[in-house]
């Protein structure tokens, strides 16, 4: 379990019928926020941040915080909002096609290696038809932004290629 608060981002996602909710999952150093008028402030800029990297067919669905090394959740406020990117203008994937946006941390392990930490965002879009595992320019400027208001990551770098990440 991290040490840091944190705060996990639900989204929905049109899935074989139904409706499948995917969520990223971010640590934050500086404690939790003091109470529940400040997590509702923080979890609103988060969402409205993330919100610019996707467009309206993805909706929002829940921001759940959580106290440092726990997985009790302190706070919760649900959302009936939807992406609001103009772009991307590729090839919308399936569901199940990712991207990933890798952050480099200054923290280290107990044997003294790296941190990494990994988001996978659903409801993307590729180059083209010809070009099918190539992450949408606009759509990779969006992730690049978002990625770089991460004041905690030394290096960020979102995948040119898409990738694959199953639902639960």
């Amino acid at each position: 379990m991290p040490d840091a608060a944190s705060i996990k981002i639900v989204k929905k996602i049109s899935w074989k019928g139904g409706i499948q909710e995917w969520s990223n999952r971010y640590h934050f150093d500086g404690g939790a926020p003091a109470d529940l008028t400040k997590w509702t402030t923080f979890a609103d800029a988060v969402v409205a941040a993330e919100r610019h990297c996707f467009k309206s067919w993805i909706p929002f669905a829940e921001a759940v915080g959580y106290g440092a090394g726990s997985d009790v959740p302190v706070f919760s406020k649900l959302y009936a909002v939807s992406g609001d990117a103009t772009t991307p203008a590729g090839d919308v994937q399936a569901p199940e096609v990712a991207a990933l946006v890798r952050y480099a941390t200054a923290k280290r392990s107990s044997k003294n290696h790296p941190v990494y930490l990994f988001n996978y965002y659903h409801g993307v879009y590729t180059t083209s038809a010809t070009n099918p595992d190539w992450l949408e320019n606009n759509q990779k400027g969006l992730f690049d932004t978002y990625a770089s208001a991460s004041t905690l990551a030394t290096t960020r770098l979102t995948e040119p290629y898409v990738t694959h990440r199953d639902f639960r």
